[in-house]
């Protein structure tokens, strides 16, 4: 397998949450909303080194909105948006994806020992407010959401991704009467030694719906498949020969494909925010280019996801625990040779 080469150029780094912040932050999205771009990502209470093998996200989190009107160069003061003291339902996601005439979908999830649930909250500002959050019903069971919402074929559903205990899949959904018409299971589990969960998905100029997706544990790496019927059917998941988790990608205007993801070290404790590309449609992927490595563990960093701006850079936002401490929120602006 020949792979596609990649080469970047770092313009930039830059922590995007205020200096004096603490707490853990994590899971960080971005969308672009016209011309301004908008970061969701979760804001949690710090957590002991004693206690990082046990709960390794931190307790009590928050969700926060930032935006930037200047191509990403600079955030503006995080806007929180979901209050665990007023709901005291431990946020654990804040995926953020546009839909386009300023309308924005916010994909939540509580993480509680009361509640375990799933909502999807509409702007139709340009995630200035949010409206109420509904929840989705999806699945039987316990399950989450991952990655951003694509447009349906049909110009009226948008189409998302899911995991719980048998697999992963996609859900086609209105997101303003949240009715579902039909959800896929892209791989369910005869064995009990993996499972394939957190899965971002595409959609290719030919209408090819392509998906990568998460290993857990991680013995292969990251998973590819594909669907050409609108997400109702999907191809057997194969390795792509990149060993890591938490794949998040992005279509470039060549119809090249982007992923953030992270990279890890078989039998080696390091980890890395890394980037790959994709100049086939998905079937090869070159080998990863290092955005930044972390300290503190797997869980304290990694987890990243990419937009265009105006001028044609790559924004991408991570979160990264530099010096052992908890994690914050970064972006990077990038320049793809060859692009």
């Amino acid at each position: 397998m020949k792979r596609p080469k990649l080469s970047i150029k770092i313009l930039d780094t830059k922590r995007i949450t205020p200096l004096e912040w603490d707490g853990y932050q994590s899971f960080p999205t971005i969308t672009k909303v016209g011309t301004d771009l908008l970061v969701g990502f979760r804001r949690a209470v710090n957590i002991h080194p004693s206690l990082r093998n046990v709960m390794d996200h931190g307790m009590a989190g928050d969700v926060y909105i930032t935006r930037s009107s200047d191509d990403g160069q600079n955030f503006d003061q995080p806007k929180l948006v979901i209050s665990h003291e007023n709901n005291h339902t431990n946020e654990h996601d804040a995926l953020v994806t546009s839909l386009g005439d300023n309308r924005v979908a916010l994909i939540t999830r509580t993480h509680s020992s009361e509640l375990r649930e799933n909502y999807l909250s509409l702007s139709t500002d340009g995630g200035i407010t949010f409206q109420e959050r509904k929840p989705l019903n999806l699945p039987p069971g316990e399950w989450a959401s991952f990655g951003h919402f694509i447009p349906a074929l049909d110009g009226k559903n948008i189409i998302g991704t899911f995991y719980n205990g048998p697999g992963c899949g996609t859900f086609k959904i209105n997101p303003e009467t949240l009715e579902i018409s039909s959800q896929t299971l892209l791989f369910k589990f005869s064995t009990q030694n993996y499972r394939l969960n957190e899965t971002s998905i595409v959609r290719l100029k030919s209408d090819r719906i392509l998906a990568l997706i998460r290993q857990q544990p991680c013995y292969e790496g990251i998973f590819k498949s594909h669907s050409d019927d609108d997400g109702l059917t999907w191809s057997t998941p194969e390795p792509i020969g990149l060993y890591g988790e938490a794949p998040a990608l992005l279509l470039m205007p060549d119809e090249s494909i982007l992923m953030i993801y992270r990279g890890m070290i078989r039998k080696n404790r390091k980890c890395r925010v890394a980037l790959s590309i994709s100049k086939d449609h998905g079937e090869t992927w070159s080998w990863p280019e290092t955005l930044a490595w972390y300290k503190g563990g797997r869980f304290h960093g990694g987890y990243g996801d990419l937009a265009l701006n105006s001028k044609g850079q790559v924004v991408a936002v991570y979160y990264i625990s530099r010096k052992y401490e908890a994690p914050t929120v970064e972006r990077m602006l990038l320049e793809i040779d060859g692009i």
